[in-house]
């Protein structure tokens, strides 16, 4: 109650010093009282309370130390003042002198210290801009109007990439590595590339009592294009990329369960928790990486050193013509007093808890018959399991990033799972129809359904092709850098059950793996470069092996 009482004449104090002097006495001396007189509350915020580390946005929440306050008065015995020393009495400031501006351009941290937002919406929004931009999210530029709240994000990307082969556009994931003996899989290319530079921004409404809304939209330049050398010029491909949403979503948080309605990762694999450190863009060989629109709800539950995560989606059905959702659930626990360093991808780094999180899905499929002209509808169901995991092996703090070990892992195994992986079809094609007649020209089916997800087998059976990825990686801060240099490895491994039986053995892919390593540092707050080299290695079907070597260097400059 002393600061808010006090901190009113705070900035009157250096005109106690001025006006006597102008009338040519001295000034009278300040001291600090055991009791100020009443005053009008100030509008600055109270102190905020330190939280752990936030298992939601799997980073510690920066907390803001309380602001400076001054406790000051006139010393009740002081000598009477002659008469030419007598002045009128400062005026008490107006009302309206402690009130905060309309409009305020500034930090997500000095909106909160002013009191724009609360420590709970400040804390929302840093679990937000975690995934996007890590730690840095605490100075994203933010303009408050009233009481909404928008900040901008993202950052300006360039890479250049070399590729034994030439089976890539500029980044690799799981789409096919060239065969050997093709003039693709003999020769390489080198290529520079903006496309994935990012823009977004979060919206925050004013708070209720019982409800906190949020947005986030977030744009790239990784929209369609067409294909190079037939639909689009290499000119306009790598100059003129299309801008397009990654991110369009609402958020409501209540006190019984958070809401999220709209485009954002699947919840399959806890995604985007459990990515790897990489300069090779995700998603990466056998790595869970995608987004669709949702519905999800969710529910966290807090204690001292364990939270609890449980959540439910039902998303976009994988095919249009299904009429059932995609149905996923999870449950992820993690440990906020166990923490160490963690980059997601190469542009956010926190300080992220041991965590495992497990989750299911269930897809329902329904394709017409295997014929030119269907009349019946053929019905399967699909789905899959993941686990991920977070293990800080030398811990770490938002405080003491240095000499981090952390180890980071997720397996998955399931039926018709493919699109949610970067690329990922493993050649598999519907057979042609049967043509006893030689009819001319044959007879075409037509698929209802995005590649690789489901396919009919010679014989007219529909399957749900079944796969099993895992993918492992290490990172590690070097010492005495305060975390601006890290190092980093990872490995991978796609497999596609029963491939043989697919037929077609030169396009079908059996299994693929990818390793690689790297480092990244920081030459400032904004500025980040990295570099690093990985191999993929792709066995058909038939037993060929078909492997490139990639090379990458990358540079952000964060905003």
């Amino acid at each position: 109650m002393r600061a808010k009482r006090s901190s009113r004449f705070a900035f009157a104090a250096p005109l106690f010093a001025l006006v006597p002097a102008l009338m040519g006495v001295a000034a009278p001396t300040l001291v600090h009282a055991a009791e100020p007189p009443s005053a009008p509350t100030s509008s600055l915020p109270t102190p905020m309370v330190a939280t752990p580390a936030d298992a939601v946005g799997n980073t510690a929440v920066p907390t803001l130390p309380p602001p400076p306050t001054v406790d000051m008065r006139v010393p009740t015995e002081a000598p009477a003042p002659t008469a030419s020393a007598l002045v009128a009495p400062i005026p008490a400031l107006p009302a309206a002198a402690n009130k905060r501006a309309f409009v305020e351009l500034a930090s997500l941290r000095i909106l909160a210290a002013k009191g724009y937002i609360t420590q709970a919406e400040y804390e929302s929004a840093m679990r937000d801009l975690a995934e996007f931009v890590g730690g840095r999210g605490t100075d994203a530029i933010s303009l408050a109007v009233g009481k909404v709240t928008a900040t901008l994000y993202g950052f300006a990307q360039a890479d250049v990439m070399w590729h034994s082969t030439q089976s890539f556009n500029d980044y690799g994931s799981n789409f096919a590595v060239a065969r050997p003996g093709t003039f693709a899989g003999e020769h390489g290319r080198t290529q520079f590339s903006v496309r994935d530079s990012r823009l977004g921004v979060r919206l925050q409404a004013p708070a209720l009592s019982w409800l906190r809304a949020s947005a986030v939209l977030e744009m790239d330049f990784l929209g369609p294009t067409g294909t190079v050398g037939s639909t689009i010029t290499e000119a306009s491909y790598f100059n003129n990329p299309n801008f397009r949403i990654r991110h369009a979503y609402f958020k409501i948080e209540t006190p019984i369960v958070d809401i999220l309605f709209g485009h954002y990762w699947y919840l399959f694999g806890w995604q985007p928790n459990y990515f790897p450190t990489v300069v090779q863009w995700p998603g990466l060989v056998g790595e869970l990486f995608s987004r669709t629109a949702q519905l999800r709800l969710s529910k966290t539950l807090k204690w001292q050193r364990v939270v609890l995560e449980l959540a439910v989606a039902a998303n976009r059905p994988p095919e249009r013509d299904s009429m059932t959702p995609d149905m996923q659930a999870g449950v992820r626990l993690s440990f906020p007093k166990w923490t160490a360093v963690h980059t997601n991808y190469l542009t956010a780094t926190t300080t992220a808890p041991a965590s495992i999180g497990i989750a299911g899905d269930v897809r329902h499929f329904t394709l017409p018959e295997f014929s030119a002209m269907p009349q019946e509808a053929r019905s399967a169901t699909g789905g899959g399991i993941s686990v991920s995991a977070y293990l800080p092996i030398v811990p770490a703090t938002k405080e003491h990033k240095d000499n981090s070990l952390s180890l980071i892992g997720e397996f998955v195994t399931g039926e018709s799972l493919s699109e949610m992986y970067i690329g990922l079809t493993g050649g598999l094609t519907n057979p042609a129809l049967p043509n006893p007649s030689m009819q001319v020209p044959a007879p075409v089916y037509t698929p209802a359904v995005d590649a690789g997800l489901a396919v009919y087998d010679a014989s007219g059976n529909l399957r749900l092709p079944r796969w099993t990825t895992f993918m492992v990686g290490a990172e590690y801060y070097l010492p005495k850098v305060g975390g601006r240099v890290a190092l980093f490895a990872n490995y991978s491994r796609s497999q596609l059950h029963d491939a043989q039986s697919y037929g077609n053995g030169a396009k079908v892919r059996d299994h693929e793996s990818f390793c690689n390593a790297g480092l990244f540092f920081d030459l400032s707050d904004s500025l980040r470069f990295g570099m690093d080299y990985g191999r993929f290695n792709d066995v058909y079907a038939d037993g060929v092996e078909a492997v490139t070597h990639a090379v990458q260097g990358t540079g952000f400059f964060f905003f």
